[in-house]
């Protein structure tokens, strides 16, 4: 595996795990310590009691992970407004080579994640 899959794979990981959670905390037994928001949580749990609520709901954190990742990486491959006052890169602090190498990170991110999730569906 190459060293941006295993970026690639750690994101999605988070974006998982962040999905999920945000999914389980719709539960009236789910523990909410992971939140400063506990308020906001409990009225979406009044608000999203079916099913297929909490199916859109975890659907709709999902798409807004994934952008804000995909943001993330269009910021580090220089694709924003950041590009004009600071130039960043992630490198492996072992090799001294970007993770970026020839592409654009947040290209190949939404790549790997249609690759991996029609795999996993």
């Amino acid at each position: 595996m190459n060293d941006q899959n295993l970026l690639f794979e750690q994101l999605k990981s988070i974006k998982d795990y962040w999905r999920d959670l945000a999914r389980k905390s719709l539960n009236n037994d789910e523990d909410l310590i992971w939140t400063s928001k506990e308020d906001s949580i409990k009225i979406l749990r009044k608000s999203l009691t079916t099913e297929e609520e909490k199916k859109a709901y975890q659907i709709a954190v999902n798409d807004i992970i994934e952008g804000a990742i995909h943001s993330i990486l269009v910021m580090i491959d220089g694709g924003d407004a950041l590009a004009e006052k600071l130039s960043i890169d992630l490198i492996d602090i072992e090799t001294n080579k970007s993770l970026s190498g020839d592409t654009a990170l947040h290209e190949e991110f939404l790549g790997y994640l249609l690759d991996i999730e029609d795999e996993e569906h």
